[in-house]
């Protein structure tokens, strides 16, 4: 053995030299203690979700209370309720006709136009909400407004909107303008406003910069900047945004009526009224058709809009 080596040797097993730690071990050891501490807090929050949940069911009595303790039994008797007595032999006959379909959509003469009025109040909110909503997102997006106190004003008022349930609202303003689409128009406006104002200014957030900066540099204005730098960026983003929102508003529209806000919703509020199940499945057919429809509609705008090409078979 060389002079070299063994000096080497005896200084590693010199007691006067403190012993390198293994790397390896202490990631080790690192990664166990890691591993058991979110295995503490997965359990932890297993534990107290499950306890919510089971108090949750205790305090909304699904297995209990004074209507029976069969949650599943009483959903399947109120569907065999809401289902039409519908006859194979008779189902394309006139509406005079028991077991026919005309004879379960006898209030097609008015749910026909209530309908239409929904389709109506949704299309004018989201029109005029989205317009509103424009202005709003501008002035509260960082990039766009230096001016902090301004910015904190629009989205602390944005966020007050959202904080208000629009069939609350939609109560309110029937008290104040009466029965009638007027107040559900005006509560899906301030719903609109609400939330596409945050989406867009989040958008505008994420917007390339340097291309306003070329308009400016240019001699532009802010609205110059706006409008030739911001706007072809974000607004297939908007586009987007708002024909999801006007899915929503069609939801929207339908539930307020419930409350006299316009709309199908007061067909379905007199249906539950007088205790008319089969109107009940009618109604809320018509609904989930005409959603259907609006959403596979707005899908492919979006996507058109955005540049997505959606696969075929």
């Amino acid at each position: 053995m060389a002079r070299g080596d063994s000096i080497e040797t005896d200084l590693q097993k010199s007691p006067l030299l403190p012993e390198r730690p293994d790397p390896v071990a202490a990631f080790e050891a690192e990664r166990a203690k890691v591993t058991a501490q979110r295995r503490v807090y997965n359990a932890v929050f297993f534990v107290g979700t499950l306890i919510l949940f089971i108090w949750s069911f205790s305090v909304g009595e699904i297995f209990g209370g004074e209507i029976g303790n069969d949650p599943l039994g009483r959903m399947l008797t109120f569907l065999d309720k809401m289902t039409p007595d519908l006859e194979p032999s008779a189902l394309m006959a006139g509406a005079e006709t028991p077991g026919s379909i005309s004879n379960w959509y006898y209030g097609m003469p008015l749910w026909g136009p209530a309908l239409l009025e929904t389709v109506q109040m949704a299309v004018f909110a989201t029109v005029l909400g989205t317009a509103l909503s424009i202005p709003a997102a501008l002035l509260c997006s960082r990039n766009l407004i230096p001016y902090a106190p301004l910015r904190g004003i629009v989205r602390r008022t944005l966020e007050a909107i959202r904080t208000l349930p629009d069939v609350i609202v939609a109560m309110i303003l029937v008290a104040a303008f009466g029965i009638g689409p007027l107040a559900g128009v005006i509560t899906i406006v301030l719903s609109t406003v609400g939330r596409l104002g945050k989406l867009f200014s989040e958008i505008n957030e994420n917007a390339d910069m340097r291309q306003l900066e070329g308009i400016r540099s240019s001699g532009g204005s802010w609205w110059d900047q706006i409008r030739y730098g911001l706007f072809p960026q974000v607004a297939p983003g908007y586009a987007s945004y708002a024909m999801l929102k006007f899915e929503g508003n069609i939801s929207a529209a339908a539930a307020l009526g419930i409350v006299g806000a316009g709309g199908i919703g007061i067909e379905l509020s007199r249906a539950i009224t007088y205790i008319q199940f089969t109107d009940y499945l009618a109604i809320l057919l018509m609904m989930t058709v005409l959603i259907f429809a609006i959403d596979i509609t707005s899908e492919a705008i979006r996507h058109r809009l955005i540049g997505v090409k959606v696969a075929t078979a």
